[in-house]
């Protein structure tokens, strides 16, 4: 379906208009926005009144742009069962596309229209801009840009509406040397205007990027460019499962019902999701019934051959200069103990100017792969995958990194196997207080308490320890057990020590005082790199991503690009997000957990939209911007 709607689009706007030869209304001609009108008269999305004449500089009704905005954007007529409007019955000529504005949340539901009142401009660009996919950059363009008095006093998603209609690229009031006016009644001339603006800007390309100064060697830009151009479907998601299994389960049981579901896999989780509605209101509907059966619900948009698209492409980007007084560090849990918190909290709980998710981690929050604060190695990491090291200049690494840990107790030592994670078959963990009040292992073990360098107590065949304030928990399986029982008996001194080793080799590393985990490598010297063992659905599908990467000049850049939200952004693959950090000036750069995942954070704003069903996702650590003297 989305591959033929873009054809159909592209062939409007490749055949010439003496295809479409027809002569145009008499009192146009000759007109400021002749051309704009005869394009749009030619393509059948607008029409002329009954005596054939258009009258321009007449006043546009409130359904009358309606339903050309329906038109122009592609959004089916819903034929009317029962009206919603008090003013438009189902016998009203307009009554399918008002419906269709409703459907495709460009109007609000209310107890009356006003179909034959003339409307705003500054409603008209609202509209506009909604029906572009832009609603949330008008929001943020509010914050960050200053008009006209005029559009200054104006609410604030009007406002930004009326900067993005002014300001982007090409710009969508295109009057002669006319004002913004946002308070006047629009005409039919320059509706046609502004729609004829709206068509051009999706078939040729539009962009729109906001810049600000957060502080002093802080920047923040956000960038979105094209305007989808396909429909899409709409689903409810009712369930999410870590096992296959049990998601076809539920999904047959609801097919059995009448329902029809599909299981998809996406950030690790086998979801369940019904339906293939034409509007989000049809979804709604459904989803209503499904909440009242006690299904969590969800509505959700999708594309299903989402990789075929030319966009839209949402980015946003926080540009750091090491020598501005600013650090980054990584930060993790509550405070007290590693669990899952939303980027935002974690900003805030920081003090952070600004920060974006993590690494990869578990369904209890652990961190799946390296995390180093301050010198504390909170998580080992995986030799498969890429590091980024923070030296105590500001300056940001990239690297494969193998750790090295040990256990010494007088002339015995043992290799340690990880840190502050599951405990598996003859390993030894080790558990600091960050990890958790508790060790959270079954009785399979034995487990060493330190405290202050001394062993305080072992427990064999209990699990669960105590972590104490001043100490760790060292926790064996198998044959680690067995050194635990023969080696640290009460009272015995214990020593911990770690050391990284980079694969390259590069001595750098040796000033490394924080790190954390993702993958993979996204650029080295400014070329792609990839691979790593990731999955083909993972690289090669479009899905919302995140990155920290480096400018040629040393600054540093954290960057989101949003993801499968249909009108908003459709996400990228990681070749196209490789292509796309290159295009800003990056020339190294690593992988960052993404999907649900995917936030940016700044001056306490999430300046980003999170796919993730319910919100903001939390997340097992994030990268905070913090003033040299800021805490993790």
């Amino acid at each position: 379906m989305g591959k033929l709607v873009i054809t159909a689009l592209l062939v409007f706007s490749l055949i010439p208009l003496a295809a479409w030869a027809q002569t145009a209304p008499s009192d146009v001609q000759g007109h400021w926005a002749e051309q704009r009108i005869l394009s749009l008269l030619q393509r059948g999305i607008i029409t002329v009144l009954p005596d054939t004449t258009f009258h321009p500089d007449e006043e546009v009704t409130r359904g009358e742009f309606i339903q050309w905005l329906v038109v122009a954007r592609g959004f089916p007529p819903r034929p009317v069962r029962v009206p919603t409007f008090s003013d438009v019955p189902a016998t009203h000529p307009l009554s399918a596309y008002i419906e269709a504005a409703l459907a495709a949340g460009l109007i609000p539901r209310s107890a009356s229209f006003m179909p034959a009142a003339p409307i705003r401009r500054g409603d008209a660009v609202v509209l506009t801009v909604q029906a572009m996919g832009y609603a949330v950059e008008a929001v943020i363009l509010s914050r960050h840009v200053t008009v006209n008095e005029e559009v200054g006093a104006l609410p604030d998603h009007e406002r930004g509406s009326m900067a993005i209609a002014m300001f982007g690229v090409p710009p969508l009031l295109r009057e002669p040397a006319l004002p913004a006016r946002p308070n006047a009644m629009m005409t039919r001339a320059e509706a046609a205007s502004l729609l004829w603006a709206m068509m051009s800007a999706a078939e040729a390309g539009f962009t729109l990027q906001i810049s600000s100064a957060v502080a002093s060697g802080l920047n923040l830009i956000i960038e979105k460019r094209g305007v989808l151009q396909a429909r899409p479907i709409w689903r409810i998601q009712i369930g999410a499962f870590t096992t296959e299994e049990g998601a076809q389960r539920l999904a047959s049981a609801i097919r059995e019902r009448g329902w029809p579901s599909f299981v998809e896999l996406q950030d690790g989780l086998y979801k369940v999701r019904v339906g293939n509605f034409t509007s989000a209101i049809d979804a709604g509907l459904a989803k209503e019934q499904l909440s009242s059966e006690g299904f969590p619900a969800w509505v959700i948009a999708t594309i299903p051959e989402v990789e075929a698209l030319p966009g839209p492409f949402r980015t946003a980007v926080i540009v750091v200069d090491p020598r501005s007084g600013f650090r980054l560090v990584p930060a993790t849990g509550d405070g007290q103990r590693m669990q899952l918190q939303r980027t935002s909290d974690l900003a805030r709980r920081t003090g952070a100017a600004a920060a974006i998710n993590g690494g990869f981690f578990s369904s209890t929050g652990d961190p799946l792969g390296c995390l180093m604060i301050e010198g504390e190695i909170l998580s080992e990491p995986d030799p498969r995958r890429t590091c980024a090291g923070l030296d105590e200049n500001g300056a940001v690494l990239f690297d494969h990194i193998r750790l090295e840990a040990t256990v010494a107790s007088g002339e015995v030592t043992s290799r340690i196997d990880g840190a502050n994670r599951l405990r598996r078959a003859d390993e030894l963990i080790v558990y600091s207080p960050k990890f958790d009040l508790f060790t959270r292992t079954n009785q399979f073990g034995a487990e060493a308490i330190v405290s202050g360098g001394i062993v305080a107590t072992v427990r064999d065949l209990r699990g669960n320890s105590q972590i104490p304030r001043d100490g760790v928990v060292l926790s064996g399986h198998g044959r680690a057990r067995q050194w635990i029982l023969q080696n640290l008996p009460p009272g015995a001194p214990v020593a911990v020590t770690t050391n990284i080793t980079p694969a390259s080799g590069d001595s750098r590393w040796t000033t490394v005082r924080s790190m954390i985990g993702g993958g993979p490598r996204l650029l080295a010297a400014g070329q792609f790199v990839g691979g790593e063992g990731f999955t083909a659905a993972f690289s090669n599908r479009r899905h919302p991503r995140s990155a920290i990467g480096v400018l040629a000049d040393g600054r540093v850049v954290l960057v989101t690009i949003d993801g499968r939200q249909p009108y908003h952004s459709v996400g990228m693959t990681l070749l196209e997000f490789a292509m796309e950090l290159r295009r800003i000036g990056v020339v190294d750069a690593m992988n960052l957990d993404g999907g649900g995942s995917t936030t940016l954070v700044v001056g306490g704003q999430v300046v980003n939209l999170p796919a993730d069903e319910t919100g903001e996702r939390p997340v097992g650590d994030a990268l905070t911007v913090v003033p040299v003297t800021g805490t993790r």
